[in-house]
């Protein structure tokens, strides 16, 4: 893993307020070490934020395959820090918000800052369904002035796009397939594209015939969750795996302080 690094899972469990985003209630950080080789560079860090439906099987997956990339994992469970489980139907979802969640990342790379063995100034996110939501709220203008360069790039994992006029210049990848409704992260990722300048990265890529939640393994057959169809689709989660690899070197790993 390169100049000996090995890295360590991070379970951050936060509970803040939605509004200003500085103010925390509590933080946990467990202290995992984060081994290094003598003279390594302190390793990049991708915050993971899960779906509606809380933390999922999926995610471990999603740890070992970051930590493989070379990047320390850090998952942040906003809702359980707020004692709620799900905000999957609509009339749970004013529980916890995309605001509330955007700011629960900034917290949390505030404190990654200071967690030994981390790059304070390497810091991705990675979010998925309405962790990916989350993912087009945080890189607002309004967002990125609360401490510019912060968050280095992000990845929608079939999230909705929304507001492209209140987009900075945080770089986005954003990964959906053709047969997902569920906020329509085709159609809104797709006017969010068509909506950007020519100094704001945002790249999209949709799978024909991919439903929501097509990189979970666990998700064998179609299935629904309030009409909504996810499935899992090998071909489609193997190249948005190369993609989302290739996208956070590029933009994360390889960042400058």
């Amino acid at each position: 893993m390169g100049q000996g690094l090995r890295l360590s899972v991070l379970l951050g469990l936060l509970g803040l307020l939605a509004a200003p985003v500085m103010a925390a209630e509590t933080i946990k950080v467990p202290s995992n070490p984060i081994p290094t080789a003598p003279g390594a560079r302190p390793a990049p860090v991708l915050i993971l934020l899960h779906g509606c439906g809380g933390l999922g099987r999926n995610m471990d997956l999603w740890v070992r395959r970051v930590n493989d990339w070379g990047y320390a994992a850090f998952v942040l469970l906003s809702f359980q820090a707020r004692q709620i489980r799900s905000v999957c139907a609509p009339e749970d979802q004013p529980k916890v918000t995309g605001l509330d969640r955007a700011g629960d990342v900034l917290n949390a790379a505030l404190v990654l800052q200071g967690v030994p063995g981390l790059d304070g100034g390497r810091i991705g996110v990675i979010g998925f369904s309405h962790g990916g939501g989350t993912t087009t709220v945080l890189t607002r203008r309004a967002f990125e002035a609360f401490r510019p360069g912060l968050i280095k790039a992000v990845v929608n994992y079939y999230g909705p796009c929304t507001n492209p006029e209140f987009h900075g210049r945080t770089p986005m990848l954003a990964l959906n397939g053709s047969d997902d409704n569920w906020g329509d992260p085709p159609g809104t990722c797709k006017r969010f594209a068509d909506a950007m300048r020519a100094d704001q990265v945002f790249e999209l890529h949709t799978y024909p015939g991919a439903a929501h939640d097509f990189d979970s393994p666990s998700m064998v057959s179609r299935s629904y969750t309030l009409g909504h169809p996810a499935q899992y689709d090998a071909a489609a989660a193997a190249d948005s795996f190369e993609r989302t690899r290739s996208f956070l070197d590029r933009y994360v790993k390889a960042a400058r302080q």
